[in-house]
């Protein structure tokens, strides 16, 4: 019988999670056939043993280097023979009937391209996403909400209101959708011509698909029964500030907000005009130059320690370093 749903996980050194991941498709599938395709980035933490001795159902593919996301999961999609595709990060732990509520959707709404699951991190507080795509507007309305809320009376009026996400309450139609757990159906793919783009190495990918869904006339749907507990950044290096909670991740020697703006830009490049990437960039140079001169302060009044410091103007540094190239 051919699989109804084709799964698709990247990992990197995620071997307890991923091993957590794969259990709860297979608990929670119940009916629905399944096939389940891994892609290692060359982990070392025994992940791809695990897979071969826990799950030999699995389809592993191993890479010999950290390929990324884009060009570890877009040898995989050929071989995938499933009427849904779902992507899935490896720190993703499904609940139950998620997959049964993403196909029964799909089935009663023709025109639904991409369906994204509703996240929680595991403490039980919402995983949300962002409604718009990154604009010189939309970049400014953010950065204009996050100054407003260190004002005294900021926080208290609008607490932790972000302007650019929808409320995810209910099930609706958004413009993007993760794809830490990102339903999509097969045609879509035979519809735009072409994979995730390489261009991206981790980050707005799951923007880029849906963008392009989009633009062909798909429509993309936030799927608020369809649940699943989001462990995030679990393939991230982390340096943590002891004695705080500030927790700096890295990919690839980068800090993570950093290699996220360079991917950022290149979602900007591809879906923005000049002008409007060059007004970004003026607002995303403004934003981290205020940061850096805080963290000055900060350190000369003794209200962080020269380790915190030295944590926050690395990737500080670096995040303007990438606004420059992109």
């Amino acid at each position: 019988m051919a699989p109804c749903i084709s799964i698709f996980i990247v990992n990197y050194n995620t071997c307890t999670f991923l091993e957590q991941c794969l259990r709860s498709i297979f608990d929670t599938k119940g009916d629905l056939a399944v096939e389940v395709f891994v892609a290692d980035n060359n982990s070392i933490d025994g992940s791809p043993e695990m897979v071969n001795a826990r799950f030999p159902e699995v389809s592993l593919t191993r890479c010999s280097q950290n390929m990324g996301y884009t060009r570890a999961i877009n040898p995989l999609l050929p071989l995938a023979k499933g009427k849904y595709y779902l992507f899935l990060h490896p720190d993703l732990e499904i609940l139950p009937n998620t997959l049964k509520r993403f196909v029964e959707f799909f089935e009663s709404h023709p025109e639904a391209g991409i369906l994204g699951g509703n996240l929680y991190y595991p403490d039980g507080t919402p995983n949300p996403c962002e409604v718009l795509f990154p604009g010189f507007k939309n970049e400014l309305l953010c950065f204009a909400m996050r100054l407003f809320k260190k004002l005294p009376v900021g926080r208290n009026l609008v607490g932790d209101y972000n302007p650019l996400e929808w409320s995810h309450e209910s099930t609706c139609r958004v413009n993007w959708v993760w794809n830490a757990c990102m339903m999509a159906r097969r045609e879509l793919f035979e519809v735009i011509g072409y994979f995730f783009d390489e261009d991206f190495y981790v980050w707005y990918a799951d923007w880029d698909l849906c963008k392009r869904a989009a633009d062909a006339g798909w429509a993309i749907y936030y799927l608020h029964p369809a649940k699943a507990i989001h462990h995030e950044r679990q393939s991230f290096t982390k340096e943590d500030i002891v004695g705080r909670e500030d927790v700096f991740y890295k990919v690839d020697g980068w800090y993570s907000a950093s290699a996220m703006m360079r991917d950022r830009y290149v979602f900007l490049r591809k879906h923005n005009t000049e002008e409007s990437i060059y007004g970004v960039k003026i607002v995303n140079f403004v934003e981290n130059s205020l940061r850096l001169w805080l963290i000055i302060v900060g350190f000369l009044f003794r209200k962080v320690t020269y380790k915190e410091a030295t944590f926050q103007l690395k990737a500080c540094f670096q995040t303007i370093h990438a606004i420059f190239k992109g």
